[in-house]
Protein backbone atom coordinates (compact mmCIF):
# COMPACT_ATOMS: atom_id res chain seq x y z
CA UNK A 1 0.00 0.00 0.00
CA UNK A 2 1.18 3.60 -0.57
CA UNK A 3 0.57 7.21 -0.16
CA UNK A 4 -2.27 7.54 -3.01
CA UNK A 5 -4.11 4.33 -1.54
CA UNK A 6 -3.81 6.30 2.06
CA UNK A 7 -5.63 9.67 0.00
CA UNK A 8 -8.52 7.50 -0.99
CA UNK A 9 -8.74 5.77 2.43
CA UNK A 10 -9.64 9.26 3.90
CA UNK A 11 -11.66 10.23 1.17
CA UNK A 12 -13.78 7.98 1.22
CA UNK A 13 -13.73 7.85 5.10
CA UNK A 14 -15.25 11.00 4.80
CA UNK A 15 -17.64 10.48 1.96
CA UNK A 16 -15.86 12.66 -0.43
CA UNK A 17 -14.78 12.03 -4.08
CA UNK A 18 -11.05 11.07 -4.33
CA UNK A 19 -10.15 14.86 -6.08
CA UNK A 20 -11.15 16.59 -2.97
CA UNK A 21 -8.52 14.88 -0.63
CA UNK A 22 -4.76 15.05 -1.66
CA UNK A 23 -1.72 14.83 0.28
CA UNK A 24 -1.10 17.90 1.04
CA UNK A 25 -4.79 18.61 2.58
CA UNK A 26 -5.53 19.65 5.89
CA UNK A 27 -7.92 19.09 8.64
CA UNK A 28 -8.64 22.93 8.63
CA UNK A 29 -9.36 23.17 4.87
CA UNK A 30 -12.04 20.37 4.93
CA UNK A 31 -15.31 20.83 6.29
CA UNK A 32 -15.81 17.22 6.67
CA UNK A 33 -12.93 16.37 8.63
CA UNK A 34 -14.09 17.51 12.28
CA UNK A 35 -14.37 15.05 15.39
CA UNK A 36 -16.15 13.14 13.63
CA UNK A 37 -14.70 12.78 10.64
CA UNK A 38 -11.25 12.09 12.27
CA UNK A 39 -12.91 8.83 13.95
CA UNK A 40 -14.05 7.87 10.90
CA UNK A 41 -10.49 7.81 9.05
CA UNK A 42 -9.14 6.17 12.25
CA UNK A 43 -11.79 3.74 12.12
CA UNK A 44 -11.27 3.34 8.19
CA UNK A 45 -7.40 2.95 8.47
CA UNK A 46 -8.19 0.41 10.92
CA UNK A 47 -10.29 -1.53 9.24
CA UNK A 48 -7.75 -1.55 5.69
CA UNK A 49 -4.70 -2.34 8.20
CA UNK A 50 -6.33 -5.37 10.23
CA UNK A 51 -5.74 -3.91 13.28
CA UNK A 52 -2.30 -2.20 13.29
CA UNK A 53 -3.39 1.23 12.70
CA UNK A 54 -4.95 1.14 16.62
CA UNK A 55 -2.01 0.64 18.01
CA UNK A 56 -0.57 4.16 16.52
CA UNK A 57 -1.73 6.34 19.31
CA UNK A 58 -0.04 9.20 16.90
CA UNK A 59 -2.88 8.66 14.46
CA UNK A 60 -5.12 10.44 16.81
CA UNK A 61 -3.51 13.33 16.76
CA UNK A 62 -2.64 14.11 13.15
CA UNK A 63 -3.78 16.66 11.99
CA UNK A 64 -3.03 16.19 7.92
CA UNK A 65 -3.00 13.66 5.15
CA UNK A 66 0.86 13.70 4.71
CA UNK A 67 1.62 13.33 8.88
CA UNK A 68 -0.78 10.24 8.31
CA UNK A 69 1.22 8.99 5.94
CA UNK A 70 4.16 9.86 7.81
CA UNK A 71 2.85 8.09 10.72
CA UNK A 72 2.28 5.11 8.59
CA UNK A 73 5.45 4.75 6.91
CA UNK A 74 7.65 5.01 10.07
CA UNK A 75 4.98 2.08 11.18
CA UNK A 76 6.40 0.59 8.02
CA UNK A 77 2.47 0.04 7.45
CA UNK A 78 2.68 1.93 3.63
CA UNK A 79 5.92 2.30 1.55
CA UNK A 80 6.89 5.20 -0.25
Amino acid sequence: MNKETVVKIIARALELKNDKIKLTSHMDEIDEWDSLGHLSILMQLDEEFQGKASGLKSLAEAKSVSEICDILLEAKLIVG
